[in-house]
């Protein structure tokens, strides 16, 4: 049996808007986003964009809703700051 042990517990940073773009465009811009802010390991699957940013993780998920994308963005990270930063920063350039 393996135990393991929280080294702390994560915050989670959560955002969501409507866009007039196409989900498609939006995960692209979600992808150079991501990468203009430093992430590394960056994965587009579909329309669903994800990294690390050092210990911490973002999402972006794009969706069509209405003839419109609605957009979901999560941060999750030990330090409330930088992840709340993060978040912050992604919406921003949404």
């Amino acid at each position: 049996m393996i135990t393991v042990e929280k080294e702390y517990t994560p915050q989670l940073w959560s955002h969501h808007k409507l866009l007039k773009e196409t989900p498609e465009l939006c995960a692209v811009k979600g992808v150079s986003i991501l990468s203009s802010l430093g992430f590394k390991s960056i994965v587009k699957n579909g329309n669903y964009v994800y990294g690390n940013f050092s210990s911490n993780r973002a999402a972006i998920k794009c969706v069509s809703v209405n003839k419109q994308t609605f957009v979901y963005t999560a941060v999750a990270g030990a330090d409330v700051k930088l992840v709340e930063k993060l978040r912050n920063e992604i919406a921003w350039k949404l």
